[in-house]
């Protein structure tokens, strides 16, 4: 059982509340819950110091993927001695980034640094994979890991006990939502978005029946039931309407974008949005990010097994 964790806002893109790490105190040093972009660290450290936290006193930190705005800084906290624990298939890529950050370049270009940065390397020997129902104990604090593929192939949710509370980490396999409202949205990210599977992962995180859900993005959900609902409900909404859009022929790629972001926004504006959020948090980029994704799962789906041959890029950069 662990005392309720601080969440350090990232102000990630100049944004309040859009993205965040947790921090727990052990039992002679800190362990911390994502560590969010490079772009963030200075504002993720300053955060820490404000509570009184040195920064290199973190022990363990424990990822949720390894798309940049999750896990873009871990390689500084590696270098000051934390252990960093993620999904296998995460692992390579901490240790050697270059695939990651060429894929980020290629996208972002020169606005990649300001953006996300690129990922820092991590020293092997501190770079720990973990298995699907694994429990990892650190400094008194006890995380267990749950494979919640869906978003990414290489996604752990993180399951602890806080004051007898059953708690979950969950990074973007539960979705993100709009400050000061229970709206949810989703990070359909290329190229291993996959709604049957997200729907299996949300199956898993039922099954726990949870108390508490923590966003990355962002903060404490409180009825984990209803959100996971909300949460399925948009996951079928979005991949129906997008779909819609991707197959229009009368729609070029600069219509599809339009179309997407009317939907998305009049359904938000419908759940009580603002405007100003709406423009704020549902970003042309995050509608870009989330066409390529249903167009890559699409792809994937109308091809025979042999085309579309194996493995998986887990070195996509973002969300």
């Amino acid at each position: 059982m662990t005392d309720i964790p601080i969440a350090i806002d990232h102000q990630y893109n100049g944004l309040t509340e859009a993205a965040a790490s947790f921090v727990f105190k052990g039992d002679t040093g800190h362990v911390l819950i994502e560590s969010g972009p490079l772009t963030t660290l200075e504002t993720l450290k300053a955060g820490l110091v404000d509570h009184g936290i040195d920064p290199t006193s973190i022990q363990a930190v424990f990822l949720t993927h390894i798309h940049l705005d999750h896990a873009g800084a871990a390689g500084w906290f590696a270098e000051h001695g934390a252990d960093i624990y993620v999904h296998p298939s995460g692992v390579r890529h901490l240790v050697d980034p270059s695939r990651v950050n060429e894929s980020a370049r290629r996208i972002y270009g020169s606005q990649l640094a300001e953006i996300f940065g690129e990922m820092l390397p991590c020293p092997e020997s501190k770079v720990h994979a973990v298995a699907h129902s694994e429990t990892i104990s650190v400094d008194g604090l006890e995380f267990t890991a749950i494979e919640t593929p869906g978003h990414a192939k290489h996604h752990h949710a993180w399951s602890t006990m806080i004051c007898g509370r059953h708690c979950c980490f969950t990074g973007d396999v539960a979705g993100m939502r709009i400050p000061g409202t229970s709206w949810v949205t989703l990070p359909l990210a290329p190229p291993e978005f996959d709604p049957e599977i997200w729907r299996q992962s949300i199956d898993r995180l039922e099954a726990f029946d949870l108390d508490a859900i923590y966003l990355t993005h962002f903060g404490i959900v409180e009825n984990p039931r209803a959100h996971l609902k909300t949460l399925r409900s948009q996951i079928d909404w979005e991949t129906e309407v997008v779909t819609g859009i991707i197959d229009d022929p009368r729609l070029n790629d600069e219509e599809q974008q339009t179309a997407y972001l009317e939907a998305l926004h009049a359904r938000a504006t419908a759940n009580g949005i603002s405007k100003a959020d709406c423009d704020a948090y549902l970003s042309a980029g995050m509608v870009d990010m989330n066409l390529g994704g249903v167009r890559r799962y699409l792809n994937l789906l109308r091809k025979t097994p042999d085309d579309v041959g194996s493995g998986s890029n887990t070195a996509s950069p973002t969300k």
